[in-house]
């Protein structure tokens, strides 16, 4: 299902997720709207070409109730511990996409059930993880998109290292803290800019 656009004053593009649906405003309400990333990258083409939208690699699983979800990012980078993780998620989320380069480690999870229903209650819109999650059936009954790259049973240290809102690297594509994150059931897109419908 698309939304026609064409004629309406977009006064912007309001990040969520339902099923395969972003949010947007116009004049005040809310109304569904797809803005698929295969669509994305046809229409802006020269924005791809120079970088301005970038594509992450195809290497991450889909997790939660929301298949497609979109907003500003905000960057983590850890490894094997999620001290930092929680520390972010229970900050509000105001429809934000937490992304977690946890140097692709597969020896621990970095995001279980709590901390996907902690995203949940605090309006985090996605969580996107370079490493791995667990407690993946209660994941995947929360109202939040989530990306991993698999699950693991055990649980991250609990040391409290890393880093928040820097430029982190995850599969050779460079996310920075503030762009903007889109995905859906053909992938991940990270743009220097909000994108419209």
């Amino acid at each position: 299902m698309k939304a026609v656009v064409s004629d309406l004053n977009l006064e912007g593009f309001i990040s969520g997720c339902c099923s395969s649906h972003f949010f947007f405003r116009v004049s005040g309400r809310h109304y569904m709207g797809s803005l698929a990333t295969a669509e994305a990258c046809d229409t802006n083409a020269a924005q791809v070409a120079v970088g301005d939208i970038r594509v992450l690699p195809p290497i991450f699983k889909m997790y939660g109730q929301c298949r497609a979800f979109s907003g500003p990012v905000v960057t983590l980078k850890v490894f094997e511990d999620n001290v930092l993780v929680r520390e972010l998620l229970e900050t509000k989320g105001e429809g934000r996409v937490l992304v977690i380069d946890g140097g692709g480690s597969m020896r621990c999870a970095l995001v279980g059930g709590n901390l996907g229903q902690l995203a949940q209650n605090m309006g985090w819109t996605g969580i996107v993880v370079n490493g791995c999650i667990r407690d993946v059936d209660e994941i995947n009954g929360c109202d939040v998109g989530v990306r991993a790259l698999a699950s693991h049973p055990q649980k991250s240290y609990k040391k409290g290292i890393g880093e928040k809102h820097v430029p982190i690297n995850i599969a050779g594509t460079l996310i920075h803290d503030g762009e903007w994150l889109y995905a859906d059931s053909d992938g991940i897109l990270i743009s220097k800019g909000e994108l419209s419908l």
